[in-house]
């Protein structure tokens, strides 16, 4: 019997394969795999911790290669955040989530979400004194974490 996240996520899943159909793309087993490593996920995780989740989870080994096209895909369908933790490292979560904002660690790369109402209002503010039309934003803070200070 499926519990109510597993519901969810055929749910989420289903609809998703249906967009990619109306838009006149082929959807893939890969996809689905990396889309539910990504769903059931607490973490953020790079291209190669994706790959290895789903072998050592469902026993499918998909290359690297793959796995970052499909990240490219799902990010311009605008289904994945990309994280830029710094070096050569980036990190992906799903962008289901309510907006939130990431503090990065420059020394243990360990991430941290928040969200600040402050901050919010501080941006539409700018966009307006600008005359500017806010869609969305991104927002990182690169520092030193509580362990590594």
């Amino acid at each position: 019997m499926e519990n109510n996240q597993e519901v969810a996520f055929n749910i989420f899943l289903k609809n998703f394969k249906k967009n990619v159909s109306k838009i006149g793309l082929k959807n893939s087993i890969q996809k689905d795999y990396i889309l539910k490593v990504l769903y059931f996920s607490k973490e953020h995780l790079t291209a190669e911790e994706i790959s290895n989740k789903i072998r050592e989870n469902y026993n499918v080994s998909i290359g690297i290669a793959t796995v970052y096209r499909a990240m490219k895909f799902l990010h311009d369908m605008k289904l994945v955040n990309m994280l830029d933790v710094g070096g050569s490292s980036i990190r992906y979560e799903l962008s289901l989530a309510e907006h939130h904002d990431h503090l990065i660690c420059n020394n243990c790369g360990a991430i941290f979400e928040f969200t600040d109402e402050l901050i919010e209002e501080q941006q539409e503010k700018v966009a307006i004194k600008h005359n500017f039309i806010l869609k969305e934003h991104v927002m990182t803070i690169y520092g030193l974490c509580e362990k590594c200070q």
